[in-house]
């Protein structure tokens, strides 16, 4: 029986030597391997999509993760709101506004051909949210507002899923008549001939607000107006990479997309959100610092061929 017990005992040792060893081994290549990867991204050599980010952005219909898009800091010390994933975007509600923070999302070439059309589809209050917070339709009957989608539904002709999702209140805003059908609309537009001519771009928009008491308008929920809204977009084409980001403010006086542009830096000192925190900081400091609007307009390409042949003859994609 001892030499049996002596035997057990051996093997016990060894087997908590080999788990500890597997452990360790494990740590080592997995933080070597991240490091490795970010090595190569700071040098092109690999694609974005290797590195992970905190959630995914395609939604849930597609899954999977993707990078770059994380907004790590905008949830953080944030007591009164909630992280929603939609199909095609990701957004963080706030209870106090009644409003997104911010919603993210890629539009890639293919999605900003989209085809399906948006009748048929209306607001709706998120289900998804507590029932004090689930903004209503008619919250906005009587005001000067319309309800402004912070993703369009111009991005999401690629899915009825995505075209139904993107018509919850909680992707929307007070926005002045003016500033969502001209100025706000133009950006929109041209977000969508971006990705189209690059491949896919990132975009994150959202409100901003300078009152400490803003306007609220409401039936039964109290939503707060924004003073201003933001956009920041992001293109990773490989040698090609540039960021840029815009301000308007949330009135009826028509504002031009040159005027409106701002640097990604700027932005976030206006919101105290950081953007795409997962890029390696040399990077990270040289995209988010760019304000060339020519950067993202020049070059026509076959996309914008396409583009002009196709409304040439009077058809919408």
């Amino acid at each position: 029986m001892r030499r049996r017990n002596k035997r057990l005992g051996f093997g016990f040792v060894n087997c908590s030597l080999a788990l500890a060893l597997v452990v360790a081994t494990f740590v080592v290549t997995r933080t070597s391997a991240l490091q490795y990867l970010k090595g190569k991204l700071s040098q092109n050599e690999v694609p974005p999509s290797a590195l992970q980010a905190s959630f995914p952005v395609r939604g849930q219909e597609r899954g999977g993760m993707k990078p770059l898009i994380t907004l790590k800091n905008a949830v953080k010390g944030r007591k009164y709101g909630q992280l929603l994933y939609k199909t095609g975007y990701v957004t963080y509600f706030n209870y106090q506004t009644n409003n997104p923070d911010w919603v993210a999302w890629e539009l890639t070439s293919a999605e900003a051909y989209g085809r399906l059309d948006r009748s048929g589809f209306e607001f709706v209050a998120d289900n998804a949210l507590p029932r004090a917070n689930r903004v209503a339709f008619y919250d906005y009957k009587g005001t000067r507002y319309d309800r402004g989608h912070m993703c369009p539904a111009g991005d999401m002709k690629w899915s009825a899923a995505a075209m139904r999702d993107c018509f919850y209140m909680s992707n929307v805003c007070p926005q002045v008549r003016e500033l969502n059908h001209v100025s706000w609309e133009r950006l929109e537009s041209a977000c969508r001939r971006w990705a189209k001519k690059m491949g896919s771009i990132y975009i994150v928009c959202g409100p901003v607000y300078w009152k400490k008491v803003p306007e609220y308008i409401g039936v039964d929920h109290r939503v707060a107006v924004p003073d201003g809204f933001f956009k920041v977009v992001l293109c990773l084409q490989k040698g090609k990479e540039k960021g840029i980001a815009f301000y308007y403010d949330n009135t009826d006086v028509s504002q031009s997309m040159r005027k409106a542009v701002r640097s990604i830096d700027q932005i976030e000192k206006m919101t105290r959100l950081d953007f795409f925190s997962e890029l390696p900081d040399g990077i990270e400091n040289r995209l988010e610092s760019m304000r060339n609007l020519d950067d993202f307009e020049k070059e026509p390409d076959r996309y914008h061929r396409r583009d002009a042949s196709v409304n040439a003859r009077g058809r919408r994609y």
